[in-house]
Parts: structure tokens; C-alpha cells; sequence
């Protein structure tokens, strides 16, 4: 019976997470601390990142792909149910590089986020844990969220990569750039 009860406890230990799991640092690549907007953006579908020093091109490119996977939509439309949903309301501020990013929803797993900067590489990574049963939000769309960073946090001048990068038992990467002045 004692075996039993082991056997079942480490079978349990395994299906599951370890606490301290989540986000890695790339190599050479230091923590970055974004700023999330409280407002979800336009449902689409992921994973995509979008990225610009102004809010105003960031808006347009989030829209553009929503229009192209969902067309004959109002994407930005009251019925939403999501208060501003292309960020009308969001003031764009000098200094700061804009990120949106979409990801496909975890449904039955753990899912950590972290941003970190190396070199001429902004790097958003979304971590998803090991799932755990079946997964019953078929039907799930996720958002795009919307984040920024200082420039002063980030390299002065030259191209800047955004790579939204998966970790854990998701993994690939989308990168996109932003030209800095």
C-alpha cells in the first residue's frame, strides 16, 4: 500500500510544475521593466508581436492583422464588450517604444511572462507550464495586450529587435523591429 501511495505522489510531482519554473534570462540579457496598459486590445489570433516608437503605427498594425484573420469585423467596435479595445484612449507618449503582442490562450497550463533586454534585442518571453488535463476553452480568443518601454531603458540608436519568445513546453519565437533614432 505505502507503495502505492508513492508511486501516485510521484506521478503527481511530475505532471506538475516546479515553483520557482518560469522565464529565463537569454544569455547576456538583463530584466526590462514594461508597462502594461490596463485596456485589452482587438480579439485575434497568435501569436503575433507588434512593435513601434509610436502608438498610433502599433494600433494600426494590431487592426490590420485582426482585419485579416477575422474580416467583416468591426475589431474596435463597442460590442466587444472591452472598454477601448484599440486603444484610442492611451495618450502616446515621446519616449517610449510600443509593444502589443497576442498569444494563443494556455487553456490547461501555467503560463508566466517576463521582458528582458540584450544588446539590440528587446525579448517579451511567455513561458507555459506542462498541461495538466483536458482542455475545455476550444472556443478561447485571446486579446492583444499592450506594453511599453522607456527608451532610455533600451539602446540609443540603430534597429531593435522584439522578439516574443516561448519557453517551456511552448517554444518558437516571432521577432519584429523597430528603427531607433
Amino acid at each position: 500500500m505505502k507503495w502505492v501511495v508513492v508511486a501516485a505522489a510521484l506521478v503527481a510531482l511530475v505532471a506538475c510544475d516546479a515553483p520557482w519554473a518560469g522565464p529565463s534570462m537569454p544569455d547576456g540579457a538583463r530584466a526590462l521593466s514594461l508597462e502594461q496598459f490596463g485596456f485589452h486590445g482587438p480579439f485575434d489570433t497568435g501569436p503575433d508581436i507588434a512593435a513601434s516608437t509610436s502608438l498610433a503605427q502599433v494600433r494600426d498594425m494590431v487592426v490590420a492583422h485582426a482585419l485579416a484573420h477575422h474580416p467583416g469585423g468591426d475589431v474596435c467596435g463597442p460590442y466587444t464588450g472591452i472598454p477601448d479595445p484599440c486603444w484610442r484612449q492611451i495618450a502616446d507618449r515621446p519616449g517610449r517604444v510600443y509593444l502589443a503582442v497576442v498569444i494563443d490562450y494556455s487553456c490547461n497550463a501555467d503560463s508566466k511572462e517576463s521582458a528582458a533586454i540584450g544588446g539590440n534585442t528587446l525579448y517579451f518571453i511567455h513561458w507555459v507550464g506542462n498541461p495538466r488535463g483536458p482542455c475545455n476553452a476550444a472556443m478561447a480568443i485571446p486579446n492583444w495586450r499592450l506594453y511599453s518601454a522607456a527608451l532610455s531603458d533600451l539602446p540609443s540608436a540603430g534597429v531593435l529587435t522584439v522578439r516574443l519568445l516561448f519557453e517551456g513546453s511552448a517554444q518558437g519565437r516571432v521577432d519584429t523591429q523597430v528603427v531607433l533614432s
